[in-house]
C-alpha cells in the first residue's frame, strides 16, 4: 500500500518564494506515526519553512540559502527523498507570488486555511490565538501580579501567561516589527524587571522565561538591535513564531499547572 497525504506546499521564483504545512493536518495523520518519526516529521516540516521565511524576508538579497531553493533543489528531493516526507516533482506555474495566489493553491492541493479573518492577522495575534487555547490548562493568562503573589514588586505587573511546576515558567510575545523600537524596550525592560522578582523566590530561581517573537528585518536597525539583545540573553528564551510547539511541547513534557 502506497498511500500519500498532502502536507504541504511550496512556491518560488528568482526574488521570493512562500512556504507552508497544515498544522491541523499534521495532527489528524499524528497518530500514524511513532513519536521519534512524527518528531522528525516536524523537524523536516519546519526546517524547510525557516529556510523559506529567512528567504521571503530577505530585503537586501543577501540570504545565503537562496541558491539551494531552486527547482534544481527540489528535483533532487523528488527523486531521492524517499522517507517520511516525499517531495512532488516542481512544475512550472505562470502566476504571481503573492498570498492570495499561495492560499488558493494551498486549499486546492493541500487542505482546508484557518478562517478567512485568520490570514490578515499577523503572527503575533494567531499564536495568542492558538496558545489560548493550547496550553489553557497549564497557565493563568492576562495574569495581573502584584506583592502577595511575587514578593519584592513595588507596583503590580501584569504578564500574558504564568504557570508553576518545578520552576516558575512565563511568557510574553512582542511584535519585533511593529512596534516603535523605544516602546519595545521600555515592554522589555518592564518584563525584565518582573522576572528579576520572579528569580528571587525559590520556585522562581530557575524558572523559564519565553518571550515569543520574531527576527525582524536587519535594515530595521534599532529594532534588530533590540531582537538580537534578546537573543543573546541568558535569561530569556526567545521563540520565534514558526516554533510555538516548543512553548506547548514544554509545558505537556514539564507538567506545567496555573500558578493560581
Amino acid at each position: 500500500m502506497d498511500e500519500r497525504v498532502s502536507i504541504g506546499l511550496f512556491i518560488g521564483n528568482e526574488e521570493t518564494c512562500k512556504f507552508q504545512f497544515s498544522a491541523d493536518k499534521l495532527s489528524i495523520i499524528k497518530g500514524l506515526f511513532s513519536e521519534g518519526a512524527f518528531s522528525m516529521l516536524k523537524i523536516s516540516l519546519k526546517s524547510l519553512q525557516k529556510l523559506a521565511n529567512e528567504y521571503e524576508a530577505d530585503y537586501s538579497n543577501t540570504y545565503r540559502g537562496a541558491s539551494v531553493l531552486k527547482e534544481q533543489y527540489f528535483s533532487y528531493l523528488s527523486k531521492y527523498a524517499n522517507n517520511l516526507i516525499t517531495y512532488s516533482a516542481p512544475k512550472s506555474i505562470d502566476v504571481d507570488i503573492n498570498q492570495n495566489v499561495f492560499n488558493k493553491l494551498f486549499e486546492k492541493f493541500v487542505y482546508t486555511l484557518p478562517a478567512s479573518n485568520e490570514s490578515v492577522l499577523k503572527p503575533i495575534e494567531q499564536i495568542k490565538k492558538r496558545l489560548s487555547k493550547s496550553i489553557a490548562e497549564h497557565v493563568n493568562f492576562d495574569a495581573d501580579i502584584d506583592h502577595t503573589k511575587i514578593p519584592g514588586l513595588i507596583v503590580p505587573a501584569k504578564v500574558w501567561f504564568i504557570g508553576k511546576n518545578e520552576v516558575q515558567v512565563t511568557g510574553e510575545a512582542k511584535d519585533f516589527n511593529g512596534l516603535k523600537p523605544h516602546i519595545i524596550q521600555q515592554q522589555i525592560n518592564a518584563h525584565l524587571f518582573l522576572i528579576d522578582k520572579i528569580r528571587d523566590t525559590p520556585m522562581g530561581k530557575n524558572g523559564h522565561f519565553f518571550l515569543i517573537g520574531d527576527e525582524p528585518p536587519k535594515d530595521y536597525i534599532e529594532n534588530h538591535k533590540l531582537w538580537r539583545a534578546v537573543n543573546d540573553s541568558a535569561v530569556l528564551d526567545l521563540v520565534p513564531t514558526n516554533e510555538i510547539d516548543r512553548v506547548e511541547d514544554y509545558m505537556r513534557e514539564h507538567g506545567v499547572e496555573p500558578l493560581f
